[in-house]
């Protein structure tokens, strides 16, 4: 399974200290991948899709395995070796709220998920899809929904990780809300 750190140029040194803490803690060795920045091109809430169309998925297609995705602020808060990965073909594992099975059925914050290899083309052709590009939350959502009778989708009751403060260029959010680990 290839597991993925992503960032952008001016955050490197940040997403850098979570893989060695991710090495050191959990044994793990995710690649990062440094993706666009928001810019003229690239808005706040564009951004991170862009970076899934452009960098991470082609990587994963071409790759062929199941991957793991972490943003580059996950503080991990237990062992993902627990995770059903092999039960379901999207584990959504690192999160700040909501829930697809409520009435509105979002999820914000893709900071941990797993994909099996088989649902990685589905997800390029989908974001591909939007002629705007929205925000990876929202997308990752949609996505969800709009695939669940096709494909195994968990979240566990607690997120695996909270974010570690760090300058954002994306959320405009109360950081202090989401940067404690969250009780299991």
């Amino acid at each position: 399974m290839k597991q993925f750190i992503i960032t952008y140029e001016d955050n490197f040194d940040f997403a850098l200290t979570t893989k060695i803490i991710m090495n050191k803690e959990y044994d793990l060795d995710p690649e990062i991948i440094v993706g666009h920045t928001v810019s003229e091109k690239y808005s706040r809430t564009e951004v991170i899709m862009y970076n899934w169309i452009d960098f991470i998925l082609p990587k994963a297609i071409e790759y062929g395995e199941d991957i793991i995705v972490y943003e580059d602020d996950v503080r991990l808060t237990q062992p993902i070796h627990d995770l059903p990965f092999l039960d379901n073909d999207i584990v959504w594992f690192g999160f700040r709220r909501g829930r697809l099975e409520h009435k509105r059925q979002t999820i914000t914050g893709t900071q941990a998920m797993f994909f099996k290899k088989e649902v990685l083309q589905d997800i390029y052709d989908n974001f591909c899809s939007y002629k705007k590009k929205i925000q990876i939350d929202n997308g990752m959502s949609k996505f969800c929904v709009k695939f669940s009778k096709k494909y195994n989708i968990y979240q566990p009751k607690l997120s695996f990780c909270y974010e570690q403060e760090h300058t954002s260029l994306i959320s405009l959010d109360d950081w202090s809300t989401y940067t404690k680990p969250r009780n299991s």
